[in-house]
């Protein structure tokens, strides 16, 4: 038996400004996968190569007690399946969540960055890229780069529909907003992924009955404005439609997926009270991919 270690050496997409200097990394161990996850300080070891945009250079480091055959053969799908990967982005995301609450507890300060969790650490918001460096008992580390960044896309569409909505002065609507952001948070943060798709249908209700609505019945205005909570903005919204979610579209073979919509939107208002209400849940699936999904579809609909 030996030791293997697990370097992740992070570029991070925001510069770090280390006005402590700590002697020791913060220990973390993990029972459940035997893992145990160190923080190295901050700002010690400064980004000398500047690549693809990262700024600072972050140390973690996993370690775990492995036979010989298992050190030294242990390759991507290893560290996966071990947990190596997981629990190190978890202490990661859980560091920067104490970080910045901390912050603003003594400086009163909101920081200018997004903290939220990831399976794997390449896939956090925070870091820019990510190499990974496996060892066994002092042997030679094998590099395994870990880089994951997402591409702007820009197609001729994309080009011309932001120069109507530039010169028209026409920004994109907050309902869309919040959907896409909740689209982006539903595989990393299933909570606010919820939260924001509620806010995003809400949203798009009001908009719907102020804008659309009011223009055959001017009552649908004061509805929009009124104190109604979400049911009775869907109530409304049926009357205004003519029919509940989707109905024109029952008949056709896609039924029992219909059904299943309705029921996402239907019960978005009690899940999000409830998860208001408990605080985060980690690791429990909630379905918020399905649910957001849902409420893309339900706003392309409200509006055709």
């Amino acid at each position: 038996m030996g030791w293997l270690e697990v370097a992740f050496k992070i570029g991070l997409a925001h510069p770090l400004m280390a006005m402590h200097a700590a002697n020791a990394p913060i220990s973390v161990t993990f029972p459940d996968t035997e893992n145990t996850v160190l923080v190295e300080p901050p700002g010690v070891k400064p980004n000398q190569e500047q690549r693809l945009g990262a700024f600072d250079l972050m140390i973690l480091r996993v370690r775990r007690e492995c036979t010989d055959e298992e050190g030294r053969g242990a390759s991507l799908t290893e560290l996966r399946n071990w947990h190596i990967l997981s629990d190190a982005a978890k202490v990661f995301w859980l560091f920067f969540e104490a970080v910045r609450e901390s912050d603003f507890q003594e400086h009163n300060a909101v920081s200018g960055y997004a903290v939220a969790p990831a399976e794997e650490i390449q896939n956090n918001s925070l870091v820019r890229t990510c190499d990974v460096e496996s060892s066994y008992e002092g042997d030679t580390p094998r590099l395994i780069p870990l880089s994951s960044i997402p591409s702007i896309r820009i197609t001729q569409r994309a080009w011309k529909e932001a120069e109507r909505r530039l010169t028209s002065n026409q920004p994109v609507l907050p309902h869309w907003s919040f959907a896409l952001d909740a689209a982006y948070f539903s595989g990393s943060d299933p909570i606010r992924a919820v939260i924001m798709a509620c806010a995003a249908w809400e949203t798009a209700l009001r908009y719907y009955l102020a804008n659309v609505a009011s223009v055959r019945d001017p009552a649908y205005l004061v509805a929009s404005r009124g104190g109604a909570n979400l049911p009775r903005l869907q109530e409304f919204m049926k009357v205004a439609k003519g029919g509940d979610l989707f109905y024109e579209q029952y008949g056709h073979g896609l039924d029992s997926w219909l059904d299943q919509q309705r029921e996402y939107l239907r019960n978005l208002p009690t899940m999000r009270n409830k998860l208001l209400h408990e605080g985060r849940v980690v690791g429990k699936d909630i379905g918020a991919v399905d649910i957001v999904l849902a409420v893309l579809n339900a706003i392309e609909w409200l509006f055709q």
